[in-house]
């Protein structure tokens, strides 16, 4: 009796394995995998959704097809997209999401927390904000893969070698709500068959309330989160010298104290860079020096000023909030809010730079 059973258990999981084996093969030949979404304003409380395919030609290059409909909803949006659409449309290879400007003004909370509820979208996925119509850059034909794998290596590559910091589902979501911090998302713009990073659009309350500029990106970044590699260029006070800075590592420290029974943010950044080029005649330790403190002058400036606005609009995608609610003991947090846009804040940095790689 126990052989009997055993071999019709061995049977069973054989017949599903080939049963499911073929089925899964057929459902993949036949299927659309979206790659990108978008969305812009319609009508009234309507939302207008595109998503972007690739589409794999004969001679192995890459086209796109898009699929436009409108919905109240967002996750209602590939439903009604479905019925345009030939083989299903599955979102389980999503790339990129788009959302234009003006409706990242008006909030678009609701629209990324249905994301984050759907099971088959990861939340390492990249967000942005585009300055225009989302439709509009997915309609186009950009790069040579695809425009939505196009769209999410330049983020990936940006975060990775560059000026922005993550800005992912996951790291927007969190930032949206752990008290004491506050969201943002890169602003891109369509230039022709290009796209640029134009910079960031800061959140609060799911809305977009403010943008810093692409210049000020290297300076944000800082305070944000640890440089691995990163680039500036600077031009020395008084004269019409350049210096560019490559490799550039960064760590920085923020401390919440009190002074005089009132609040007090020191933020401390550390920078190790290559001077790569200098156009003016030589280099030396004196030079080096002079590149060094010009470089810590405008870190402090910059950051401050940056901070400052951010006071003003009451914001704050830096994480100083956070930072105070965590490493001061007994913090009033309500009071901290309160007070938030007239505490102190003084930025340091710290630069070492070498000759290594110098181009004259």
């Amino acid at each position: 009796m126990k052989k009997v059973l055993t071999g019709i258990a061995l049977c069973t999981i054989t017949l599903i394995t080939i049963l499911y084996g073929r089925i899964s093969e057929e459902i993949i030949d036949e299927i659309n995998m979206v790659a990108a979404v978008g969305f812009d304003r319609a009508e009234g409380q309507k939302i207008k959704g595109t998503a972007v395919i690739p589409v794999f030609k004969a001679d192995k290059s890459i086209d796109n097809a898009s699929f436009t409909g409108e919905s109240v909803l967002a996750k209602e949006i590939i439903n009604v997209l479905q019925k345009k659409s030939a083989d299903p449309l599955v979102t389980g290879a999503v790339r990129v999401v788009l959302y234009e400007d003006e409706l990242a003004k008006n909030g678009i909370l609701r629209y990324i927390d249905a994301l984050q509820r759907d099971a088959s979208i990861g939340s390492k996925i990249n967000l942005a904000i585009i300055e225009g119509k989302t439709n509009e850059v997915l309609e186009k034909s950009l790069g040579n893969r695809g425009t939505g794998e196009y769209l999410s290596i330049m983020l990936q590559h940006n975060i990775e070698k560059r000026d922005l910091p993550r800005s992912d589902l996951h790291t927007f979501m969190y930032r949206h709500y752990m008290d004491g911090m506050d969201p943002f998302l890169p602003t891109m713009k369509l230039l022709s068959n290009k796209m640029e990073i134009t910079g960031l659009g800061m959140f609060k309350h799911g809305k977009m309330v403010a943008k810093i500029d692409e210049p000020d990106l290297f300076f944000f970044k800082a305070m944000v989160e640890d440089y691995g590699e990163g680039s500036y260029t600077i031009r020395l006070k008084g004269t019409d010298e350049y210096a560019s800075i490559r490799r550039i590592k960064s760590k920085r420290k923020i401390k919440v104290e009190e002074v005089d029974g009132e609040p007090k943010v020191n933020i401390t950044i550390k920078f190790e860079g290559v001077l790569s080029e200098f156009s003016g005649q030589t280099t030396n330790p004196k030079t080096i020096q002079t590149i060094d403190e010009e470089l810590e002058n405008t870190i402090k400036e910059k950051s401050e000023a940056m901070l400052k606005d951010f006071q003003e609009k009451n914001i704050d995608p830096v994480g100083i909030g956070y930072m105070a609610r965590h490493s001061t003991r007994g913090l009033d947090f309500k009071k901290w809010e309160l007070n938030y846009p007239n505490i102190k804040i003084e930025v340091h940095s710290e630069v070492t730079i070498t000759e290594t790689g110098i181009t004259q």
